[in-house]
């Protein structure tokens, strides 16, 4: 589709492409050179070595028709860009640098697939081992990112030594509009997966563990989007951390565990430049965090964060902080955080649940469960009376706080002082299904089951099942919810299944290609999800169905159905 624009001062129009890297207009000065005038040139702004040369050679025609009319110019332009439409690379153990990286003749690294790129293409990875790469200065659009995918379960990018920096096996840089989506990268000499600068950088559905210092770090980059990822078990400090300047961070359903500080921190840092050393506009939402700290920091670290959603988080087991908003390198300390629905559940050796330190504005705190197994700890704390002052506290789940960092008060000496009058206490037995085992959903009758406070931009819980279910919504990052069972993605052909709700009962899932012919995938509890449908053998089905479906995947179906096996 081309799009006219009329030059100021009238005359004829000039046109622009919707990738916007390429402009045909109408010359009314006379040329010293062919040409005679008027004429239509054509100015253009290449985005990488492929692009150019795809281009050079429309140019060449249009050069060689430059007295054509309009229509004919127009029509000459409309197949230049009909020729620079999305195209697929493929990579794959088998191919070569120097194919032209169809799926007949893929390539064999990524590094050199990007080489190729424009915006609106894809690189297809197979499983198997890569070498580290860089994505540096490439730029997608919103409706034509550039994307990274892998295409299987299975596609490792290692670490190198033959690049300038190999400190980061995946290194983005000053890129825009680029998605990494589905990689896996292991034991890097700092972190796994970096960007740096640039702006909507996607990173998701990847594994990144055992890595030295960090499994994914960002510094200086706006929009991210990093969601749906695994990073474990980083040796020296974070599991995600995003640093400097950086706005606008969304960090969405990672599960990030055993690492040695953070599972995810986010530091402004105003002692390192350009930027003001706040981050704001960060959504932090439906991210299971357990087992980190042993090193110290905050399961949830913010350091300088401003105006941001901290919701339907699950920590458990965390051996220093859980949620913590705090300034120490940030320019300036917490105001304007919605802290929402969130469970948390410290380990016996951990810090406090919640933290409030050096607030410089209003921070709101609603429907969290604060728990913890510490002999004296609690679940709230605020290092001094300016803390308690900024910050609107009320419907949680707490048993314990301290004021200033020092004297220790219960819920009802707390109340007494008319703080958290809609708050109760519970204990991880009379609220939850099994918390040894990791299952934080709310028993039935659980005191936190339709009785947290009404929120209009909180309308769905961890799981994505819908806020409120009952008469009110459920105070914790679980709604009680009737079970469910949804198809949620295909990757690599494999089809994921998402179970949520029907806590507390155990459930047995097959599958077949149709409505017959069912074998048995898996038994499982609410807190699986997603489900891969892996193979079985033949049962008979029991009486009772719970949920039976299908959905189309190409010209085959899926089917699943879940029953319930208590008796």
């Amino acid at each position: 589709m081309l799009t006219f624009f009329r030059r100021t001062g009238g005359g004829l129009p000039h046109l622009e492409s919707p990738l916007s890297f390429c402009r045909i207009h109408w010359n009314d000065e006379p040329a010293s050179n062919p040409p005679p005038p008027p004429h239509w040139t054509i100015s253009c702004r290449i985005c990488n070595t492929k692009l150019s040369e795809r281009f050079v050679r429309f140019l060449g025609r249009v050069i060689k028709y430059r007295t054509l009319s309009l229509a004919a110019a127009l029509l000459v332009l409309a197949g230049a860009i009909s020729a620079f439409a999305a195209q697929n690379f493929y990579v794959t153990p088998s191919g070569a640098d120097t194919s032209p990286g169809t799926a007949a003749q893929p390539l064999r690294e990524i590094r050199a697939a990007l080489e190729l790129v424009a915006p609106g293409d894809s690189i297809l990875v197979a499983d198997g081992t890569y070498l580290g790469f860089d994505v540096d200065s490439r730029t997608g659009t919103a409706s034509a990112p550039i994307t990274v995918r892998s295409v299987g379960t299975n596609a490792v990018v290692v670490k190198t030594t033959d690049r300038g920096d190999n400190r980061d096996t995946i290194h983005i840089i000053d890129s825009a509009f680029v998605i990494i989506d589905g990689l896996r990268s292991f034991d890097a000499n700092r972190a796994a997966l970096r960007v740096e600068g640039g702006t909507h950088i996607t990173v998701r559905n990847c594994v990144l563990g055992n890595n030295a210092t960090w499994g994914l770090f960002t510094d200086f980059s706006d929009d991210l989007l990093i969601e749906n990822n695994e990073c474990y078990a980083s040796a020296a400090q974070h599991g995600i951390y995003v640093s400097n300047s950086g706005d606008r961070p969304t960090l969405r359903g990672n599960r990030c565990h055993d690492n040695f500080g953070s599972g995810i921190q986010l530091n402004a840092d105003v002692n390192i430049q350009p930027g003001d050393g706040i981050i704001t506009g960060a959504l932090i939402e439906n991210n299971v965090l357990y087992n980190n700290g042993a090193g110290g920091g905050g399961a949830v670290n913010l350091d300088g964060v401003q105006d941001s959603v901290i919701r339907n988080n699950l920590l458990f087991n965390n051996h220093a902080s859980g949620i913590i908003l705090f300034q120490i390198d940030g320019a300036e300390g917490p105001r304007g955080n919605q802290v929402y629905h969130n469970t948390i559940d410290m380990a016996a050796d951990g810090r406090w649940d919640l933290n409030f330190l050096q607030t410089t504005g209003a921070n709101v705190a609603r429907n969290n469960i604060l728990l913890t197994r510490h002999s004296f700890r609690g679940g709230l704390r605020f290092g001094d009376a300016n803390d308690v002052a900024n910050t609107d506290s009320d419907y949680n789940v707490v048993t314990r706080i301290t004021p200033d960092d020092n004297a220790i008060l219960t819920l009802a000496e707390w109340q007494a002082q008319g703080r958290e009058l809609h708050s109760i206490t519970g204990t991880l037995t009379n609220l939850f299904v099994d918390t040894t085992v990791g299952n934080y959903h709310l028993l039935t009758n659980a005191s936190a089951v339709d009785f947290a406070q009404p929120l209009p931009t909180v309308t769905a819980d961890l799981e994505g099942n819908l806020r409120p279910s009952g008469g009110a919504p459920d105070m914790g990052c679980y709604e009680l919810s009737p079970f469910a069972l949804k198809i949620s993605a295909f990757n690599g052909g494999q089809p994921l299944l998402r179970m949520s709700g029907g806590a507390g009962r155990t459930y047995r899932l097959d599958s077949s290609s149709a409505l017959t012919n069912w074998v048995v995938a898996k038994h499982l509890d609410p807190k699986q999800s997603p489900l891969g449908i892996p193979g079985g053998q033949s049962v008979a089905r029991p009486a009772v169905l719970s949920r039976e479906f299908c959905a189309l995947a190409g010209p085959s179906a899926v089917c699943a159905s879940v029953w319930n096996v208590e008796t």
